[in-house]
C-alpha cells in the first residue's frame, strides 16, 4: 500500500536529479529493453525485462511466479525490483525517457490521472489477451478517464482489525452498525482495555483512513469532491463531512493516551501483544498483526454505517499492472499479464499475499479477510474520497485532519478544508 500519492510527472529534470534517479534504479533494469528485443524474443534470444513494482513485501512471491512463468518462457527472464518511493522514481524515469516495461500502479489514485491524462500510459483498453479473464465489473472499476491504462489483477481495502480472542473473552459479537460500535467500545473500555489504537503519528495514514469514512457516509463521494474542486459545491456547510470529522474525534475517546506519538508499527506491535481490541486500516495490516503473533486469532469487519444494510468497505484495485506508452519490449510483458492473469496463477497470487483477486475463478482463502472479500463479492463497496485528489491536497488533508485530533477546533477544521478544495480545479 506504499507511495501511493507520491507520483509527480516533473516538466523537467535537472542533471542531480537525472543521476539520483540512475543511482536509485536496479542495474539490470535496462538490459535487453532495446527496439529490436521483440524480434530477438522471437528468434529464442534471450530478453531482460524489468519489472518496476511498489509491492517490497510480495518480491518473494512474485519471483516464485516469475519462475513458473520462466518454465515456459526461457527467453524471457523478469527481474523484480522494488525501490523504496517507488512511485516517485517512476515519475522521474518517464520524465527521463526511461520508463521500465511495465510497473505496479494503483488505478484508482491520484497518482494515475495526471500521468494518464498526459498520455504516458498505454490504452490497454479492449485487449482481449488481458481482459478476457478479468470479472468485467472491476475492468470497469478500475478504469482511468473511461479508459484501461492498467490491468487489474486484485483488489484492497479498508476495515476494522480485532483481537478475535479478545472479543470472546468479554462476550462480544462483531458490531453491525455505528451505535453498535460504539458499544462494544464502551464494553471494552470498563473491562479496563483499550478499545481502539490509532496510528495517528503519520499524517498519511490519517489521510487514507478518514477518506475511506468520508465515502461511507457521503453518497457518490468522489463525484462530489470533483463538484467541489471545480466549483461546483461548497465543503465548509457540509453537515455529512462535518459529522465524520465529529466522529474522528468522538471515536479518539476509546483510544490509547499517545495518540500522535504511535505509528502504524507501532499499532501492529501493540496489537499482537494484545494491548487494544481494533484498528482501522488497511486490511493488510490483520495479516501483519498475525505474522507478529501467531497465537493470536484476527479477523477484520467493515467500518458499521448507521444502518446496517448501508455497510460497505472502501475498496482500491490493490494489485494492477501498465504499460509506457511506446514502451520497449511491450509484447514480452504482455506475454507475463497474460500468464498472471490466468486463474491458476492468480489462485496461488491470492493464497500468498490475502489480496482479493478479480480473475475469474479464483476463491477467497484467506480466513483474516474473508468477510470483506464476502461484501466485495456482493458489490457492496465504494471508493475512497480522495480519488480526485491531488497529492498535494492530500498531503493538506492528513495535516489539517491530524490538527483536529491534536486538540483543533471543528469549526477551524471545516474552514480548513474548504481552503484546501474549494475551486482548486480551476
Amino acid at each position: 500500500m506504499n507511495n501511493r500519492n507520491s507520483f509527480k510527472i516533473m516538466a523537467s529534470l535537472g542533471t542531480a536529479v537525472a543521476l539520483a534517479v540512475t543511482a536509485g534504479c536496479s542495474a539490470g533494469g535496462g538490459e535487453g529493453t532495446g527496439k529490436d528485443a521483440p524480434a530477438a524474443a522471437a528468434s529464442g534470444q534471450k530478453v531482460k525485462l524489468e519489472f518496476l513494482s511498489n509491492k517490497a513485501n510480495e518480491v518473494d512471491v512474485m519471483n516464485k511466479i516469475i519462475q513458473k512463468f520462466r518454465e515456459k518462457n526461457q527467453n524471457i527472464d523478469i527481474e523484480v525490483n522494488a525501490p523504496p518511493n517507488m512511485l516517485k522514481v517512476l515519475a522521474m524515469r518517464i520524465a527521463n525517457n526511461d520508463a521500465p516495461p511495465f510497473f505496479t500502479v494503483y488505478p484508482s489514485a491520484p497518482s494515475m490521472r495526471q500521468p494518464a491524462k498526459d498520455g504516458y500510459y498505454a490504452d490497454l483498453t479492449g485487449d482481449p489477451a488481458l481482459f478476457n479473464n478479468i470479472s468485467p465489473s472491476f475492468v470497469d472499476f478500475s478504469k482511468t478517464f473511461n479508459k484501461n491504462y492498467a490491468v487489474p489483477y486484485a483488489l484492497e481495502g479498508y476495515g476494522v482489525t480485532y483481537n478475535m480472542d479478545m472479543f470472546k473473552e468479554l462476550g462480544l459479537e462483531v458490531p453491525k452498525t455505528y451505535d453498535e460500535l460504539i458499544q462494544t467500545a464502551e464494553k471494552i473500555r470498563a473491562a479496563g482495555k483499550t478499545p481502539f489504537l490509532f496510528p495517528d503519528k503519520d499524517y498519511a495514514i490519517i489521510r487514507q483512513t478518514t477518506a475511506a469514512f468520508l465515502g461511507l457516509y457521503i453518497p457518490n463521494v468522489t463525484q462530489y469532491f470533483d463538484d467541489v474542486i471545480n466549483g461546483k459545491q461548497h465543503i465548509a456547510d457540509n453537515q455529512e463531512v462535518r459529522k465524520v470529522a465529529q466522529r474522528i474525534l468522538d471515536l479518539r475517546k476509546y483510544g490509547q493516551k499517545d495518540l500522535l506519538g504511535t505509528s502504524a508499527d507501532n499499532v501492529v506491535r501493540d496489537m499482537a501483544a494484545g494491548k487494544g481490541a481494533m484498528f482501522f486500516h488497511g486490511m493488510w495490516q490483520g495479516p501483519a498483526v498475525k505474522k507478529a503473533n501467531p497465537d493470536m486469532n484476527v479477523g477484520i469487519f467493515p467500518f458499521p454505517a448507521d444502518k446496517a444494510e448501508d455497510t460497505k468497505v472502501a475498496m482500491q484495485v490493490g494489485t494492477a499492472i501498465a504499460l509506457p506508452k511506446d514502451g520497449k519490449n511491450a509484447a514480452e510483458a504482455k506475454k507475463f499479464m497474460e500468464y498472471f492473469s490466468s486463474t491458476e496463477v492468480a489462485q496461488a497470487y491470492s493464497d500468498e499475499t490475502g489480496m482479493i483477486s478479480v480473475v475469474k475463478g479464483v476463491k477467497h482463502n484467506n480466513k483474516i479477510n474473508q468477510t470483506l472479500a464476502e461484501y466485495t463479492q456482493a458489490n457492496k463497496i465504494y471508493r475512497a474520497a480522495d480519488s480526485p485528489w491531488t497529492p498535494a491536497m492530500q498531503d493538506d488533508f492528513g495535516k489539517a485532519t491530524q490538527e483536529l485530533i491534536g486538540g483543533g477546533s471543528l469549526d477551524a477544521y471545516m474552514k480548513k478544508l474548504e481552503d484546501i478544495f474549494y475551486n482548486k480545479g480551476n
